[in-house]
């Protein structure tokens, strides 16, 4: 007969084994990761630290794309003033992220800038280190 100690270790390596294979907890985890990943990339474009976001990029877009290429392709600096992740889908191996961008925007017959949010959506794909990174799309 198994002691009561074999016998609740057997248990809990079960239930850790079924929490590691359960597609929906793995996706809450992915989404989790996805989601601060995300907000940390916009915080470094908002404060201008594009060799920072350039890191945020998937490796296969950054040996595609030199940084002095991604950095003439990013638009849109000085009018970014915050930014929140509203929503994060994902599927094994890849994330569909919705950001919502606050911009500031100075029209050139107008007195004071204007304030007005606008939403996008980004793609986000795990590489092979397990690793999630941004993939521009435009």
């Amino acid at each position: 007969m198994l002691s009561k100690k074999i016998l609740t270790v057997m248990v809990m390596i079960l239930t850790l084994s079924a929490c590691a294979t359960d597609p929906a907890a793995q996706a809450k985890r992915d989404e989790a990761v996805v989601a601060q990943r995300a907000a940390e990339r916009w915080d470094l474009l908002i404060q201008g630290r594009l060799e920072s976001a350039y890191e945020y990029l998937t490796p296969g877009y950054r040996a595609a794309t030199p940084y002095s290429h991604y950095q003439k392709s990013v638009k849109g600096r000085g009018l970014w003033q915050g930014a929140t992740v509203e929503s994060v889908k994902c599927e094994p191996e890849a994330c569909d992220v919705k950001i919502k961008l606050n911009l500031l925007i100075h029209y050139p017959l107008m007195r004071k800038a204007v304030h007005t949010d606008t939403e996008m959506q980004e793609r986000w794909i795990k590489g092979q280190d397990g690793v999630w990174g941004f993939l521009p799309t435009e």
